[in-house]
């Protein structure tokens, strides 16, 4: 008898549930009521969680089985012609760890930066560079949370994929954080079968190993894009891209341990809903049936 696939997959989303009103600290508590368990703590605009209030969510967490990452400031820009841009970066991905380690937060995702006025190979070197001093920063101080630069969705941004994977196989204490819509806008909408997400999971493999899982981290949600790549957010089941069902279909199949995090506009509903879709692949539903929650 072939045993059960165990559920591997943890959902949860960015930043503070849309349905729950009050302090950050009884959000792992809320997302463990309604059925998630992992939460990327929003520090995009500035850092502003304290020591004492890190450790308190920390404890929630705990308590709570919820898997918390931290996304830093997007006033980072590790490729800016300024030096001083790039050093109050540096600043500001370093106090992204620290938070992160009174959280206990496994992972910091960040935008690494833009072109410019810089060629994209030099803007991946000196990226590179920064990120690497930061790296070693943070080993000095004994900070536990991995550095994780993201695969973001304009042209216009430092973040291929295969520029993200050469920051991890040169950046120490690195992971590749997996943003599939920024992906599917940047490449022109190519996320649409279970062979396109193959392609980037056995890249992911052959380039960095096991380094890239035990989790994926992932975000998910539907996006609109231009000849520019990404430019709108949306909910599933609005007839946008990227098809969810294939990525689910090797998540089950290849028992892949993942933390999915959902940036629709609609958060936690669709984090929900992915994992619904993933639980009924997992009781050997048709795919069929559950194209509509796409």
């Amino acid at each position: 008898m072939t045993p059960a696939k165990k559920l591997k997959v943890r959902f949860g989303p960015a930043g503070k549930p849309l349905g729950f009103k009050g302090d950050i600290v009884k959000v792992p508590a809320f997302l463990r009521e309604i059925g998630l368990n992992a939460l990327e703590v929003q520090q995009v605009r500035q850092i502003n969680i304290k020591k004492d209030k890190a450790l308190e969510i920390n404890k929630e967490a705990k308590e709570n089985d919820v898997l918390l990452s931290l996304h830093a400031p997007y006033a980072i820009n590790f490729s800016s012609e300024k030096e001083e841009t790039i050093e109050a970066s540096k600043k500001r991905l370093l106090m992204a760890l620290e938070v992160a380690h009174w959280l206990d937060a496994y992972i910091v995702v960040f935008h690494p930066g833009y072109y410019g006025l810089r060629k994209p190979r030099e803007a991946l070197e000196i990226a590179i560079n920064a990120i690497k001093e930061v790296a070693d920063l943070a080993r000095k101080k004994k900070l536990k949370p991995l550095i994780g630069p993201e695969t973001m969705g304009k042209k216009s941004q430092l973040g291929s994929l295969d520029e993200v994977i050469e920051m991890v196989k040169e950046i120490p204490n690195s992971k590749p954080v997996l943003d599939f819509p920024h992906i599917h806008a940047r490449e022109g909408g190519i996320l649409n079968t279970r062979k396109d997400y193959e392609k980037i999971l056995e890249m992911l493999e052959e380039e960095i190993g096991k380094k890239a899982f035990n989790p994926l981290h992932i975000h998910f949600t539907k996006i609109e894009y231009s000849e520019k790549g990404e430019r709108k957010h949306h909910p599933l089941g609005e007839g946008y891209g990227p098809k969810f069902i294939p990525l689910a279909d090797i998540m089950v199949e290849e028992e892949l341990e993942a933390t999915i995090i959902s940036e629709s506009p609609i958060l936690e509903q669709d984090a929900l809903k992915m994992k619904r879709i993933v639980e009924n692949i997992l009781k050997g539903k048709s795919k069929k049936s559950l194209e509509k929650l796409e």
